[in-house]
């Protein structure tokens, strides 16, 4: 048994670490500054907000390009990005790190505004998702500057800063965004890459507008009311003469120059040395990298790597005396990187390394790896690895003080699921945890490599909730049951959806991690919620249906129902129809039994676990047939709406607020809470409705205020 004067002190606990304020009015601490000595103190919300980052904070276990060497390899160069929720903005620097111990780091240029990445999707061109766009820094070949992309009053231009930190500036005044660039061999002039299709083509679609949108594959009403441009997008290759200023445009081998990867960006597939030629084949499909084989070509000859371990191999390189070393993701679910090296010619090849963490955007010294790494309880930093003998150094860290937050310790827990299929979850314990006790415990989807920050999507702060007394389970999914079966995309989707087995098998997964913590005396089966973003809030649907684990409910993305087709647009449509998906006018006992099993309106009146949807201003159509049945039925639902967002939220303000308001309502749904601060008075007093059944019968009863199994 375990009162609410247990839980209390918990809060109480962490309350009495000491608080720390954050500056509101300016960008001064965007990189750490003075002593970051102190006493350990209460992780909150803000702490996660204002994180420090290079690169986007989920940038993908390839990613590549977020930092890079000077051509003499001495000094790395990257961009820092901290998000201000005061001012809801982000403050940005670009830095130049020296890579020896104790190296000093220099702010090279300072300011700009965030740039997000846009997408192409299902023909529609220009696709915002609020994901941050990697700024790769370049070095001119003398090692004196670099030149990046920086936006400014709405613009992105191309930037140059003397690597001594004396200074920087614009070096281009183009009407229009520049994507992508590339420093000519000889240092002189600059290849840019410029979207000058996009002011057109917007201007097109306004003009269009003043007769009336034909409506067509353009409309993605989920998104939009209005359509989006057909990709793709026109852009114009200019070259940049840096010494006169003039522009001219490229010559296709100019323009090929920008397909081009680069090992000193981290990004390559192929290797040259004295030694010989080593690459990568990778074949087509979802799978594909999983089958990538490792293959040399040396004195004429050319020696594919026949061992088991060179299956799936990526980034190869030569090593000093003639050997290839590659990376390799392998273990229970593929959650570990290895480094193994092969003598060519030889049948076997050793691992030299392996890790849990996240290695991210490696480039290459001599032997060593310059990377960023990420832990389950460390955040980003700049390192350098010599696989040879295991040992990392830090190089730098932007966020020193995170060493002083009260964390959760951190437990790895694998899953075997009905399909076969492999997956882990991480068991975050509460802060303060004591063995017998148990606690309220939350699900947060659905990766889990590297930092527990918000899981993915970054909407639901893992350590913040083991700060207010919350276990947290934060699950990493396993793969697709349809990957099992294809490579082709489409057809893996078909196979995903018939059944629903790859629902089926995410939740299964899931539920096997979550009854692990029960059946361990962690976690209390009363109070258990779930969380999800994406995928993840399809998975919490699908809960909603097929699940009586959860308490409590929090998603950021909803849901799947019966007008599926309509609100995705007609390209989307006949794409989900070949997936599987029934017609809007199919009303076959085979449709209403298809969605009978994932769709929330026709089975609303079964529905009785509260439910938080914080959703982006630009997704709310997707919600509001499943939101609207479950209200009239008098589903405790409640929803907040954030302007300006698409699919992942990218304003610190809205961050600090899913991030707050999520934890009060699992601590006042399955905790009983109600004190939760004057600024959610009113959100309160709406509960306490909701709750006591003004919303309609059989809404659940708080918990009981003395005690709980």
């Amino acid at each position: 048994m375990v009162s609410l004067t247990h839980i209390a002190l918990i809060g109480a606990a962490a309350a009495a670490l000491p608080q720390f304020a954050y500056a509101a009015d300016s960008c001064a601490d965007v990189l750490p500054a003075g002593d970051m000595a102190g006493p350990v103190r209460a992780l909150a919300p803000e702490d996660l907000v204002r994180l420090r980052d290079i690169g986007p904070v989920e940038p993908g276990p390839q990613a590549s390009g977020l930092l890079t060497l000077s051509p003499d390899r001495t000094r790395a160069a990257f961009q820092v990005r901290r998000a201000d929720p005061v001012r809801n903005t982000y403050c940005l620097a670009m830095v130049v790190v020296e890579l020896r111990p104790d190296g000093p780091w220099r702010v090279v240029d300072r300011g700009g505004e965030a740039i997000r990445q846009s997408y192409t999707a299902r023909g529609k061109a220009n696709f915002p998702m609020g994901v941050a766009k990697p700024i790769t820094p370049r070095w001119s070949p003398d090692g004196k500057s670099i030149v990046f992309l920086r936006r400014d009053a709405g613009t992105v231009q191309l930037w140059r800063a003397n690597a001594d930190g004396s200074g920087s500036m614009p070096i281009t005044q183009s009407a229009d965004d520049i994507e992508d660039f590339r420093i000519a061999p000889d240092g002189r002039s600059i290849i840019y890459a410029a979207l000058t299709g996009l002011k057109p083509g917007l201007a097109a679609l306004e003009q269009e507008g003043r007769s009336g949108f034909h409506y067509d594959d353009r409309f993605g009403p989920a998104s939009s009311s209005l359509p989006w441009l057909r990709p793709p997008i026109p852009r114009t290759v200019h070259v940049l003469d840096l010494a006169g200023g003039a522009t001219r445009p490229a010559t296709d081998e100019e323009a090929a120059m920008l397909k081009a990867s680069s090992m000193a960006e981290g990004d390559w597939t192929n290797a040259s040395s004295s030694h010989g030629s080593a690459s990568i084949e990778v074949p087509r499909g979802p799978m594909g990298a999983a089958s990538a084989r490792l293959s040399i070509t040396t004195d004429g000859r050319t020696l594919t790597c026949t061992a088991e371990a060179c299956t799936g191999a990526s980034r190869p390189w030569w090593t000093s005396d003639g050997r290839v070393r590659f990376r390799r993701r392998e273990g229970w679910a593929k959650r570990s990187t290895a480094i193994y090296e092969w003598q060519p010619g030889r049948r076997h090849v050793r691992r030299l390394y392996a890790t849990d963490d996240l290695l991210l955007s490696c480039v290459l010294d001599r032997d060593t790896l310059i990377c960023l790494r990420e832990g389950s309880l460390q955040p980003r930093r700049l390192e350098r690895l010599d696989p040879a003998t295991g040992r990392s150094r830090v190089l730098f860290d932007p966020n020193p003080e995170f060493a002083r937050l009260a964390l959760g310790r951190v437990e790895r827990l694998e899953q075997r699921n009905s399909f076969g299929l492999e997956s882990f979850a991480d068991l975050v314990l509460p802060v303060g945890y004591r063995p017998g006790t148990r606690y309220p415990l939350v699900v947060v989807q659905y990766s889990s490599r590297g930092f527990l920050r918000g899981g993915t999507g970054d909407d639901y702060p893992i350590q913040a909730f083991a700060n207010r007394g919350f276990a947290v389970l934060s699950i990493d999914k396993p793969i697709s049951v349809g990957a099992l079966h294809t490579t082709d995309f489409l057809e893996g989707d078909r196979i995903n959806l018939k059944d629903f087995a790859d629902r089926r098998s995410t939740l299964e997964s899931l539920e096997i991690a979550v009854r692990a913590a029960i059946d361990r005396g962690i976690a209390d089966p009363a109070r258990i919620g779930i969380t999800g973003f994406s995928d993840g809030a399809s998975t919490a649907g699908f809960a909603l249906l097929h699940s009586k684990l959860f308490a409590a409910y929090a998603m950021s993305n909803c849901c799947w129902d019966t007008m599926l087709a309509m609100r995705v647009g007609p390209a989307a449509a006949r794409q989900f129809h070949f997936m599987g998906y029934p017609r809007l006018t199919d009303d076959s006992p085979a449709a209403r039994e298809f969605w009978s099993k994932i769709a929330i309106s026709p089975n609303a009146r079964k529905i009785r676990a509260p439910i938080l949807l914080q959703l982006s201003q630009h997704e709310l159509l997707t919600s509001l047939q499943s939101y609207t049945a479950l209200k009239e039925v008098g589903a405790p639902v409640d929803l907040f709406v954030f302007p300006g967002e698409y699919h992942v939220k990218w304003q610190p303000a809205h961050r600090l607020a899913l991030y707050e308001r999520s934890i009060d309502w699992f601590d006042y749904w399955l905790n009983g809470a109600r004190d939760l601060g004057p600024e959610r008075e009113s959100e309160v007093r709406h509960w306490d409705a909701l709750r006591k059944g003004q919303a309609g019968p059989g809404v659940p009863a708080p918990p009981d205020a003395t005690s709980r199994p």
